[in-house]
């Protein structure tokens, strides 16, 4: 009996909600979905606080927490947000000396070679060098860096 009550009230409950769904202006309509989608919300946060059963929020908001960072410029970009990023990102100046440039002279001295060094003599004198300074015999890594700029800032000119 009492499910058959249940079943009533239900049907009854849906057929008045669709008519109030046909007859109600849409915007009247968003208005009543944000809001019950509040309600429920703040409902359901009482009910699992009361619950002790708080920690499923938590372990879903660390569970939203890389995906959100992997997402965000995506969901900028949806959003219509990422133009003033993009136009802010742009209005930067590029730095004038860049980390990774070298003159030829600079790298010249670095590997202790004569201007006319051939394409070989350059190879094996970096490879001398870098089993010398390289961080994995004791070395600096700074000095294998600038050694394989100069390396490569050299070998640039026979291309």
């Amino acid at each position: 009996m009492t499910r058959l009550l249940l079943i009533i009230s239900i049907i009854i409950g849906a057929i008045y909600l669709l008519r109030w769904f046909l007859t109600t202006p849409a915007k009247t309509i968003a208005d009543r979905i944000k809001q019950s989608t509040w309600l429920l919300l703040g409902f359901g946060l009482i009910f699992l606080a009361l619950t002790g059963r708080l920690n499923i929020i938590f372990a879903l908001i660390g569970g939203l927490i890389p995906w959100l960072a992997r997402h965000l410029p995506n969901l900028l970009r949806l959003l219509g947000l990422a133009k003033t990023i993009k136009h802010a990102q742009s209005s930067k100046q590029a730095p004038q000396n860049p980390v990774n440039s070298m003159t030829t002279q600079n790298a010249y001295k670095i590997l202790g070679l004569k201007t006319n060094a051939s394409r070989e003599e350059i190879i094996i004198t970096h490879k001398k060098l870098i089993q010398k300074v390289h961080p994995d015999k004791g070395g600096s890594s700074h000095l294998t860096h600038e050694i394989n700029l100069a390396k490569e800032t050299l070998l640039k000119s026979f291309y």
